[in-house]
């Protein structure tokens, strides 16, 4: 089996401006006929240039190998340009190949991606993304609707370039007096703070029983990370959605940093570089809990064990508004119990993303 193929769709949602990120989907054909599917989200103007990266850097790395190699591909792929070139937003786009990659082992033998990693489990454990911007009070509102539907860990964010860190304590009260003392609650704060604010900060909330605290500061801070989890008292400190590869990944584990990570698959490169970082982190025994990008994360955590969580983006969070809209497929199947609120493993083949025919038209972006 060959690697024939490579193609990009943009979509971009009808709604917004000229200016506005845009869902690329790429398709890998073989000449056995089989066919995946993966994307990248590309933001603001930067579609083209991404479209450029794809087509012409890496289609032609790929070209002629064998899709069910896909670490050697990746490697290709990574190598492709010399002196670190596979980095930055040139990662993001191997991910996009490397997940249609994956989809084509698995529409190969007729399963889900998740079995082809050795292991199943049929609930995933997921806490409620509820970051939200709202204030305190909507904010509280909208987490005790959640927990009302069975949620039992939700995630709010403190970042500061959207609230200060004394805006971020009233959402954490509010919050916390609208759910109770038995639900988790996370915050987010998307490495913005420093040190300083971050420990003053856990001491503020220690009322509140916060879980865990994520990316308390820029992520290559590792000092600071390891500041922050020595101050920490009973919150975990998490991190990892901006690091991208083994080496920063061992960096944050070795060094104590954190006490779970966090690898994206999107972001650190495709399922392929995402495997490495989970098998060093479980034979560290630091948990992993994949941050964002569902539809993939999903099968990851059906079919391998350590992955303590899945985030989960409710219909009404705008951050994934568009791409809801546009992949209809897989659908996400719940089991909600007295322990929370969790996923349940994929059913069909590959990866099973699946563009919703009238979405896919109205938002096509037509060069």
């Amino acid at each position: 089996m060959k690697v024939v193929g490579l193609d990009v769709e943009r979509y971009r949602d009808p709604g917004a401006g000229d200016g506005a990120g845009e869902i690329l989907v790429v398709r890998v054909h073989t000449d056995e006929g089989v066919t995946g599917a993966g994307f990248v989200s590309a933001p603001g103007r930067a579609a083209t240039l991404y479209v450029q990266v794809l087509t012409q850097i890496l289609a032609p790395a790929v070209f002629g190998g064998d899709p069910r190699l896909t670490a050697d591909l990746w490697s290709r792929m990574h190598q492709a340009l010399p002196r670190r070139g596979g980095d930055g937003l040139v990662r993001l786009c191997i991910a996009a190949v490397d997940f249609a990659l994956w989809d084509v082992k698995g529409r190969l033998l007729g399963v889900p991606v998740s079995a082809l990693l050795g292991g199943h489990r049929e609930q995933i454990p997921t806490y409620a993304n509820c970051a939200h911007h709202m204030a305190p009070d909507a904010l509280a509102e909208r987490a005790a609707q959640y927990v009302a539907r069975g949620h039992r860990a939700l995630k709010i964010r403190g970042t500061r370039s959207y609230v200060t860190p004394a805006e971020a304590t009233a959402r954490v009260c509010a919050v916390r007096e609208a759910i109770g003392p038995d639900v988790k609650i996370m915050v987010d704060v998307n490495g913005t703070w420093d040190v300083d604010t971050a420990i003053d900060q856990l001491h503020a909330w220690e009322p509140y029983d916060v879980y865990w605290l994520e990316e308390p500061v820029p992520p290559m801070d590792l000092p600071g990370y390891r500041r922050v989890r020595e101050r920490a008292g009973s919150t975990y400190i998490v991190g990892g959605e901006q690091h991208v590869g083994l080496l920063e990944f061992r960096a944050l584990i070795e060094g104590d940093a954190v006490d779970m990570v966090q690898p994206n698959a999107a972001i650190t490169g495709g399922i392929t570089d995402w495997l490495r970082i989970h098998a060093l982190a479980s034979a560290c025994n630091v948990p992993v809990s994949p941050w964002d990008l569902q539809v993939v994360h999903l099968h990851l955590a059906a079919g391998l064990p350590n992955v303590k969580w899945i985030e989960y983006f409710m219909a009404d969070n705008a951050l994934l508004e568009f791409q809801t809209k546009l992949f209809t497929g897989p659908a996400s199947r719940e089991a909600v119990t007295d322990e929370g609120v969790f996923l349940l493993a994929p059913e069909g083949p590959g990866l099973g993303l699946e563009l919703d025919p009238e979405m896919a038209e109205s938002a096509r972006v037509r060069e």
